[in-house]
């Protein structure tokens, strides 16, 4: 292959990584954005009793006594123009990789999500930080696993 061939092959592998970069990077910014910049921080929440987000729905867990366990999470009194609910866990400063669990309508303001599961955390911290999505709008809970 002579000299022109060359740079003109590498130009073009250039100019692909670069047009499937460029919009991946921009994409993982936008969401990593939009996942930090919550309407609502619910401290110290305790999700087994209940914890009521701005607006009045109320999100409530029903976690075993072994957090490593699948669990159901429901909501109430979700206003009828809710279209999309999920809820992604994590910890403050540690990912824990992909773990969104989406949430069901049931009818009359309720919503439940089937199964969802805590990431387990190598260092056994118990801290956890819950990523609740309801139609886009982002709301943090915070709260300890048993």
């Amino acid at each position: 292959m002579n000299q022109p061939a060359k740079k003109s092959t590498a130009v073009i592998i250039g100019l692909i990584i670069f047009i499937i970069a460029v919009p991946l990077i921009i994409g993982i910014v936008f969401w990593h954005n939009t996942r930090t910049d919550a309407l609502s921080t619910l401290s110290n929440c305790n999700v087994r009793t209940g914890c009521i987000l701005p607006g009045g729905a109320v999100i409530q867990f029903t976690p075993p006594a072994d957090i490593t366990k699948p669990f159901d999470i429901s909501m109430r009194k979700v206003p009828a123009s809710v279209k999309r609910i999920s809820i992604h866990f994590t910890m403050r400063n540690m990912s824990l990789g992909f773990n969104r669990t989406d949430f069901k309508p049931q009818g009359q303001g309720v919503w439940t999500a089937y199964r969802a599961v805590l990431p387990v955390c190598v260092d056994e911290r118990n801290d956890f930080l819950g990523d609740l999505t309801v139609d886009g709008k982002h709301y943090n809970i915070v709260f300890t696993a048993p």
